[in-house]
């Protein structure tokens, strides 16, 4: 779409929103933003379900839910296990809500069907309207060794690849020094904006063991970015904050080796300036520049999400005028306040943001089909530089 023509619909429509919004019901006016940073793990755990994900709003949940009661003391915690501290280090850091889904086996011994295979592990979390965020801490630690691990990465990739803005959350295998963590990025052969990696692990205690231990970065960098979100939204980088509830990096970081990470996607935790552990770099491992920027990702994903949960309502209603002006006013309505907030860039409306929903794009197939369809351009990288997406809803038959 041309971007002077999408950016003068804008305006026009803009100047009449407050007469038109009179007109609506309040019910279909107001757009709820989506929860940005909700989390979905899979791996293994000690109890609990294995054929449904469980949604989860505390760490207490988890333990209750996949806790071994003959265990009371480690808990949730499984010797070898990683999924019970991804979840802690989500909670500990600012996540509010999680999903998890059990996979079968034992560390070391469970093998990557746990996880990929059909009604478990992977597929259970896949079709899940809620969560932004996947991880598979347990990747590393089964059976297979680098092959399985590859194999479940891969497939969470793909997964969030199908939903615009969710993103995956891989982790590098542990006891990497920096150059091998260099290695590892060039041998995983992935190449997308719906992944991310931070390196090194975290070392902190295992009640399963009494001991120290080693954990993957995924479930502690989810929670900061929930922490970085309900401070000022995803938009903002998740970069140079404290990483919580880790006894600090298990490898240690020089200004030239994060450099050298950061140039090549992975983002990386050091404990600089100062003693406390923080979060260096807000990237994809994208090779494209242009989707290189993880808050440029989530921003997009979050506004999409939100606006297609907000106007689910229009399925229900005439494909007619009448409905693509109450979509457009609604929309645009809520990318206004988007705009005000700092999520989107540009001077002006127009150039931050465009609504287009007409008899073009609902033609007789889309109709026949009981498609509605929705147009939005959104300006995440500069003014007028817009992203377009296209949203449908579909007015299933009785």
């Amino acid at each position: 779409m041309d971007s002077g023509s999408a950016g003068t619909q804008t305006a026009s429509m803009s100047s009449e929103l407050h007469e038109v919004v009179a007109a609506l019901p309040l019910a279909e006016l107001q757009i709820v933003e989506h929860e940005s940073a909700v989390a979905g793990f899979v791996g293994l755990a000690a109890a609990g379900p294995l054929d449904r994900a469980v949604r989860l709003e505390s760490f207490d949940e988890f333990a209750a839910t996949f806790g071994d009661p003959a265990q009371p003391l480690a808990g949730s915690h499984v010797a070898g296990g990683k999924l019970a501290h991804a979840v802690r280090g989500f909670f500990r850091n600012g996540g509010h809500i999680c999903w998890v889904a059990r996979a079968a086996g034992a560390p070391c011994s469970a093998t990557a069907g746990g996880h990929l295979d059909a009604g478990r592990g992977l597929r259970l979390l896949a079709p899940l309207d809620e969560p932004t965020i996947l991880a598979a801490p347990d990747a590393h630690g089964l059976a297979g060794g680098a092959q399985s691990a590859a194999l479940v990465q891969r497939e969470l990739v793909r997964i969030c690849e199908r939903v615009v803005g969710r993103i995956a959350l891989v982790d590098p295998p542990a006891g990497l020094d920096p150059r091998a963590a260099l290695d590892w990025r060039a041998s995983s052969h992935i190449d997308s904006p719906s992944a991310a990696a931070y390196y090194p692990w975290v070392t902190l205690f295992d009640p399963a063991t009494g001991a120290a231990t080693e954990a993957p970065p995924c479930g502690h960098a989810a929670g900061l970015w929930a922490r970085v979100d309900e401070r000022t939204g995803p938009h903002q980088a998740p970069t140079a904050e404290v990483v919580l509830a880790t006894d600090g990096p298990a490898a240690e970081l020089s200004a030239a080796e994060q450099h050298q990470l950061n140039r090549a996607g992975v983002n990386c935790l050091r404990a600089w300036p100062g003693p406390e552990l923080r979060a260096w770099g807000a990237c994809t491992l994208s090779s494209d520049p242009e989707l290189r920027y993880l808050h440029r990702q989530r921003i997009v994903g979050h506004l999409a999400a939100s606006i297609a949960q907000g106007t689910r309502w229009a399925a229900e209603e005439p494909n007619d005028a009448r409905l693509h002006e109450r979509l457009r006013t609604v929309i645009a309505a809520f990318l206004n306040r988007a705009w005000r907030d700092g999520a989107l860039q540009g001077d002006a409306p127009a150039q931050a943001y465009f609504v287009r929903c007409d008899e073009e794009l609902n033609d007789e197939h889309a109709r026949a089909s009981g498609d509605v369809v929705v147009e939005v351009g959104l300006s995440v990288r500069r003014g007028g530089d817009f992203r377009v997406l296209r949203i449908a809803h579909h007015d299933l038959p009785a």
